[in-house]
């Protein structure tokens, strides 16, 4: 039996609920896009939104013989991405042994970003 994939996209969480959505959203075109290479799409949020990702990480990683990947949806690579969410899945990863968690680089560390960037703003000029 092959390993289940899943991918959580984890964000910051925010107080405001449309903003949340979004991430929601995402996550589900995600699971669209990549249903042939991932078993589940899931979002998680750090803290001040649910579901949260030490929640969501420990549920998934309960599973077994799983990889979880962990795309930190974050620009900039504060406390967040350099001490908490590495944290989380180093936790995880002790109490799942089973399970194969990755974490992979932050949004804003992907030399792609620079083209999303760049086509934004070019559509704004002539």
């Amino acid at each position: 039996m092959e390993k289940m994939n899943i991918l959580i996209i984890a964000a910051h969480g925010s107080r405001k609920k449309a903003s949340n959505d979004e991430l929601a959203i995402l996550a589900g075109r995600l699971k669209t896009r990549l249903s042939d290479r991932f078993d589940r799409v899931a979002h998680a949020f750090l803290q001040l939104a649910e579901p949260l990702l030490e929640d969501t990480l420990n549920e998934m990683a309960a599973k077994g013989d799983v990889r979880v990947v962990v795309f930190p949806f974050f620009i900039g690579a504060g406390s967040h991405i350099k001490e908490d969410i590495p944290r989380l899945v180093e936790d995880a990863r002790h109490r799942y042994p089973d399970a194969d968690i990755v974490l992979t680089r932050h949004l804003g560390a992907l030399e792609a970003i620079d083209g999303i960037i760049a086509g934004e703003a070019l559509k704004t000029v002539d």
